[in-house]
């Protein structure tokens, strides 16, 4: 899926070249606003994944204004394109904290540098944004408070089958039902007790329930689920299971 950009730049000669090179470099030009006002419309319609601002649009509000808007409304990266690097416009853009700047007169390459740098910052942010709001576990003797349905409710470690990873949350297994709990597989492992062994960049299963297994996958309780091949090894030392 391409990246999709939005341009507002009030300078028709430098839009266009902008929009080219874009292009050319495989990004989707979703629209190209001249002023503040086009620009508020065109992020709630377009839904850009990034915008490159002219620092100095026409009109009572500049980028800067647009920059702050971006940053209160909508979650993402914005780079700041100007032709005036002097310390002052700098110091007033520094304050809506741009992803990147890209300073005028530039080339393909240039432009290429700046989007790709933002989106690493930005993803990088958004990263250490969900590992800040993890939920972390509360383990007490045999068991596992998880927050469900507005209040904490205990759960035995024994009874969790296997737990899967699933975009930012962990899914845990028992029985009878599924517990969801904001974090992920490496911070659950690091909590709970040793029976509990990741198999897969997606796993951790319970020992205590494991029936059968193989190079491909493994059974625990009734679920049969994948075993990664980097992971096979690891299992093998921990069950100290001798081959021959």
């Amino acid at each position: 899926m391409k990246i999709k950009i939005l341009i507002v730049e009030d300078e028709f000669i430098i839009a266009d070249y902008m929009q080219d090179c874009l292009q050319k470099l495989g990004y989707e030009v979703v629209g190209t606003c001249l002023n503040y006002e086009e620009a508020i419309a065109a992020l709630e319609i377009q839904k850009p994944d990034i915008a490159l601002i002219d620092i100095t649009l026409k009109g009572k509000k500049n980028g800067i204004d647009l920059a702050h808007y971006i940053k209160q409304y909508y979650n993402l990266p914005f780079i700041f394109a100007t032709s005036h690097s002097d310390k002052g416009t700098i110091d007033k853009a520094k304050q809506a904290l741009p992803y990147a700047y890209l300073i005028k007169p530039f080339s393909e390459e240039d432009l290429y540098a700046v989007i790709e740098t933002a989106l690493m910052h930005f993803g990088r942010q958004q990263q250490k944004e969900i590992e800040q709001t993890e939920e972390s576990p509360i383990i007490i003797n045999d068991g596992i408070f998880i927050k469900h349905k507005s209040k904490f409710v205990k759960l035995k470690v024994e009874e969790i089958i296997y737990i899967e990873a699933s975009d930012n949350y962990a899914v845990l297994f028992t029985a009878s039902t599924s517990y969801v709990l904001k974090t992920t597989l490496k911070h659950l492992l690091d909590a709970l007790p040793d029976f509990f062994w990741r198999i897969h960049r997606s796993y951790i299963i319970n020992l205590h329930h494991l029936i059968s297994f193989d190079l491909e996958e493994l059974t625990v309780s009734t679920k049969t689920l994948p075993v990664g091949k980097s992971f096979y090894p690891m299992l093998i030392d921990k069950l100290k299971i001798v081959q021959g």
